[in-house]
C-alpha cells in the first residue's frame, strides 16, 4: 500500500484544488463539490475527530493546521495525538520545528511560508531548507506567478499556493508557475480537475 505522501501527490495530479475549511460544517459541501484533499484551518479537537471520520469515510484526505486547532499542543505530543488518535493524513504549520516530528509520525508535513515582502521571502527560504517539509504552502498564493522565477534556484519541496485565490484563472496561473496544488476557501473552485484547469 502506498504511503500518505505518495497518495497525497498522486491525488493532487488529478485534483489540484484543495478545499481550505474553517469549520467542520463545510466538510460535507467540500465532499459534494468533489474536493479530494481538505485542509482544516480551524475548529477544535472534538470537531476535528468527526471531520476526519467523515473525510475518510468518503475517501478524502484531511490535513489539520496544528497552529490553529484548539485544544491541542503545538508540540510532538500534539502531533502524536493527531496521527495516532485522530488519524489525520497530514499537518500544516508555520513552525519549522514541527516538520521533522510530523514526518516521523508518518504524517505529510506542509510548512506554510508567508511572503509579505522580499525580506520575508529571503528569511523564510533557509527555514524551509533546514526543516525539509514534504511541501511548502506559499501564502498569499496569488503572488506565486510574480515570484516564481526567484524560487527556481531555491531547491524547494513541491509548492502549494494558498490564500487570496478566488478565480479559475488564478488557479491556472499558480499551477503554470509551478505549484502542484492550490488551496482555497472559494467553493466554486473545489470542482476543478486537473484536465479542466
Amino acid at each position: 500500500m502506498a504511503d500518505k505522501r505518495t497518495i497525497f501527490f498522486e491525488t493532487l495530479q488529478r485534483r489540484p484544488v484543495i478545499a481550505a475549511l474553517r469549520r467542520a460544517g463545510e466538510i460535507d459541501e467540500a465532499i459534494r463539490q468533489g474536493a479530494a484533499i481538505l485542509f482544516m484551518l480551524g475548529e477544535d479537537i472534538f470537531a476535528l475527530r468527526e471531520s476526519v471520520a467523515r473525510a475518510h469515510a468518503s475517501g478524502r484526505l484531511l490535513f489539520a493546521h496544528i497552529d490553529l486547532i484548539k485544544g491541542i499542543g503545538r508540540d510532538e505530543s500534539g502531533l502524536r495525538f493527531l496521527a495516532r488518535d485522530l488519524g489525520v493524513d497530514g499537518v500544516l504549520t508555520t513552525r519549522a520545528n514541527l516538520v521533522g516530528p510530523a514526518k516521523r509520525e508518518g504524517l505529510v508535513a506542509i510548512q506554510r511560508l508567508f511572503v509579505l515582502d522580499s525580506e520575508s521571502l529571503e528569511a523564510g527560504l533557509p527555514s524551509v531548507g533546514r526543516a525539509a517539509p514534504d511541501a511548502v504552502e506559499l501564502l498569499p498564493g496569488v503572488i506565486l506567478p510574480v515570484i516564481a522565477e526567484r524560487l527556481h534556484d531555491a531547491s524547494l519541496p513541491p509548492l502549494i499556493a494558498g490564500g487570496l485565490i478566488r478565480t479559475a484563472a488564478q488557479v491556472r496561473g499558480a499551477l503554470e508557475a509551478g505549484a502542484v496544488g492550490v488551496s482555497t476557501s472559494e467553493r466554486s473552485l473545489w470542482t476543478l480537475e486537473a484536465s479542466r484547469r
